[in-house]
């Protein structure tokens, strides 16, 4: 093709034909048709559930079934089916999926009431009198409330899941079997993609004489017959304590220390873990998160020692699995081991006295009760005229439940103003329900990258972070945080659904080095992008690497892996010359949800040469239930939730700044462009054209500063990353 002459439809086929082969090389790869075996409410992804089980032939005998109003007594169930549809879900209060689904569950009962459908919710045996009240109460439910006593209706219907929905028709046969929607098709996992109302939609079918689009799916949520004081105990377990495992011996100090945190009252946890009675309704159920590796989240694993793992030794797994199997014995808490008090949540770490500046966000954010997770910044307003020397930092929410995490950072007063001038609107995941300061961006702190100042501090950076249970993030003893002069703190706090309307107001406290002494060492944050532009649609394991050498002697105190929502594992070592790698931190399960800092007890040295290699595991197929794309398409880097990238952040200390001009983030930047240029040509279906020298030009493409972007010998999207180059038109 020539500059001189418009291409050809065949030459412009032929030319996206090859662009197509570029960006899906690797798509085309095959999916088994196995349905896995799975326990009951672990669910599975959409792909996965094409062969489920035909539904019942039989008619469910109601005029039999026995239930229990919420006064106790016991009625038939023929007394509460609708005259054309009767929806029958199954509650356990502390099941955190029955809490997500009940407002759910009260639009279909409103919206399928005046057209003969009957809506109840049935709590499973062994609940409380008083606990279908109470939730009703708390969510604001105004459908009939009942407790299957003995089980009979469970059984009746070979229900396995709480929450697990059944939607008899007028002749009250079966018609659909599974989930409320496909917002959770695995516990756990929220899904990025558009929600399905499988519930809804069975039920409108019904009602319009037709049979279930879609008869069944599986339900996600706790095992049924793991729940409460009428659960199924597996077979016996050795305990290795070599005596009988009780409660207040044994159990209590290991949920102490690695789940009481989170699961406490008033935290995030959906459930609390603080008494016997909270381990023997939810401990069973607790160690299928445990072996799943989903709990406690954010694991990792290093040759260093880290502050907050997140890991459950096996020999305390198997503890707690003998005193499930051995009866839950409580044992005598008067020779219990006195437990460490729960941190005072209300409050500032105590220890380090009074924070010496404590900062509000503008104004509380409130969280409808329905709807997608949202991430807002909140900008603190700080804007000092000299540079802050920071030893420690500390975000306290007001309303734990409700916020996930944060990531904390710093940028220049005029640009976080800038930020809420221009995206402090509505979020992309904003619901009903959702309002109050703050802005939107991709992630992080809002990256937009300036030059540092003239002495090499950085004018934007990332500072620590927030996870429920945590206090405090204190610098490493030899070295301070350093906050730019006319900076303010900003916080992109991850907002979660609890079921009810909710708001938070967050503080933050800076304790300040007011000493004389000046530290010799200051902390800075560095980046180490991987080599990545596109993930093909269907590929599997796809292993993305990145690697920065460090210029000078240093020490590194901390890690904050990041990636989106296609990753798996992210993993990074260092290899220091003439010594074997050593694993800093590997997160064997990554989840995009729960990204955390990791910290080390004492900071690592590195020597001059020592190269730091970051490795991510990525699966772009339709069985990842986190893909943002349905069915999957190419993803690119990129800083939108939906795009994927590799980009670890490492806490580096030194005598002086190592990377005065951004070049570690400067090396991303420049990736971003290549990759965003692929994607305009991959989506736009543009007109291009390839010289002789294999780069690959978009005619007539020029940005606003007149530059026109080319890509030299493209090679496979695995491949590291090609030169990039700039050229005036």
């Amino acid at each position: 093709m020539t500059r001189g002459r418009a291409p050809s439809l065949a030459e412009q086929a032929g030319l996206l034909v090859t662009l197509l082969a570029l960006v899906l090389v690797f798509s085309r790869v095959p999916v088994s048709a196995e349905i896995p075996t799975v326990n009951a409410g672990v669910g599975a992804p959409n792909s996965r559930q094409g062969s489920l089980p035909p539904l019942p032939e039989a008619h469910l005998a109601i005029d039999a079934i026995r239930v229990s109003d919420p006064a106790g007594a016991r009625r038939s169930l023929a007394e509460y089916a609708g005259p054309a549809a009767t929806v029958i879900v199954f509650l356990y209060n502390d099941c955190p999926m029955s809490k997500k689904v009940a407002p759910l569950l009260e639009e279909i009962w409103r919206g399928g009431r005046g057209r003969g459908a009957r809506l109840l919710g049935v709590f499973i045996d062994g609940t409380e009198s008083a606990e279908p009240e109470h939730f009703g109460r708390e969510f604001g439910l105004t459908f009939p409330l009942l407790v299957d006593t003995g089980g009979e209706l469970a059984s009746a219907l070979s229900a396995t899941v709480v929450p697990e929905a059944f939607v008899l028709d007028r002749e009250n046969k079966v018609q659909y079997i599974g989930r409320i929607n496909d917002a959770y098709q695995v516990r756990g996992e929220l899904s990025p993609t558009p929600v399905r109302e499988d519930l809804r939609e069975a039920l409108d079918d019904v009602l319009a004489g037709t049979k279930a689009r879609l008869p069944r799916t599986l339900a996600v949520g706790c095992a049924l017959g793991l729940l409460g004081k009428k659960k199924i105990v597996p077979p016996q377990a050795e305990a290795s304590v070599g005596r009988a495992v009780t409660y207040h011996q044994d159990v209590a100090p290991i949920l102490r220390k690695h789940c009481m945190s989170c699961h406490s009252p008033g935290n995030a946890g959906p459930f609390s873990f603080t008494t016997y009675a909270d381990a023997v309704d939810m401990l069973q159920m607790g160690l299928q998160e445990i072996k799943a590796r989903r709990m406690p989240p954010a694991q990792a694993e290093s040759d260093l020692e880290i502050i907050r793992p997140n890991t459950i030794p096996p020999e305390e797994v198997e503890i707690l699995r003998a005193w499930v199997t051995g009866g839950e014995q409580e044992g005598d808490p008067a020779t219990a081991p006195r437990l460490a008090p729960l941190p005072n949540l209300k409050d500032f770490q105590a220890d380090l006295g009074p924070p010496d500046i404590i900062i509000e966000q503008d104004a509380p954010f409130h969280l409808g009760p329905v709807g997608s997770d949202v991430y807002r910044h909140q900008v603190f307003r700080l804007n000092y005229d000299r540079d802050l020397r920071v030893r420690a930092l500390q975000l306290l929410p007001s309303e734990h439940s409700i916020v996930h995490h944060a990531l904390i950072g710093y940028m220049p007063h005029s640009e976080a103003q800038q930020a809420l001038r221009e995206h402090g609107g509505p979020g992309p995941t904003y619901a009903e329900g959702d309002s109050g300061p703050g802005f939107w961006a991709h992630h992080g702190i809002g990256f937009r990258i300036l030059p540092p100042r003239d002495d090499g501090v950085a004018r934007f950076s990332f500072l620590s972070a927030y996870v429920p249970g945590t206090e405090a993030y204190a610098a490493p003893e030899d070295a301070d945080y350093v906050i730019a002069a006319g900076s303010d703190l900003v916080a992109q706090m991850h907002y979660h659904r609890n079921g009810k309307p909710a708001q938070d107001s967050t503080r933050m406290g800076l304790w300040l080095r007011k000493d004389d002494r000046i530290p010799p060492k200051v902390a800075s944050i560095f980046f180490i992008p991987g080599d990545l532009v596109v993930i093909p649609a269907g590929i599997r394991n796809m292993r993305v690497t990145g690697h920065w050498t460090v210029p000078e002697d240093c020490t590194i105190a901390g890690i904050a892996p990041h990636a989106h929502l296609l990753a798996q594992s992210l993993e990074l070592r260092a290899e220091i010359p003439g010594r074997d790698s050593v694993l800093l931190v590997r997160v064997p399960r990554w989840d995009y949800d729960w990204q955390q800092p990791y910290f080390f007890k004492t900071p690592f040295f590195l020597p001059k040469g020592t190269t730091l290699r970051a490795t991510g595991v990525y699966d772009n197929s339709a069985d990842n239930p986190r893909n943002p794309f349905s069915p999957p398409r190419p993803v690119f880097l990129g800083e939108a939730t939906e795009d994927e990238m590799l980009l670890p952040m490492v806490v580096l200390t030194s005598e002086k700044q190592l990377d005065p001009l951004g070049g570690s983030f400067a090396r991303f930047a420049a990736s971003l462009e290549r990759a965003n240029f692929l994607r305009d040509l991959y989506h736009d279906r543009l007109v291009f054209e390839v010289r002789p020298d294999g780069t690959v030009l978009r005619v007539g493409y020029t940005t606003t500063d007149g530059v026109m972007h080319r890509l030299s010998k493209p090679l496979p999207p695995t491949a590291p990353a090609t030169e990039y180059r700039k050229e005036k038109p």
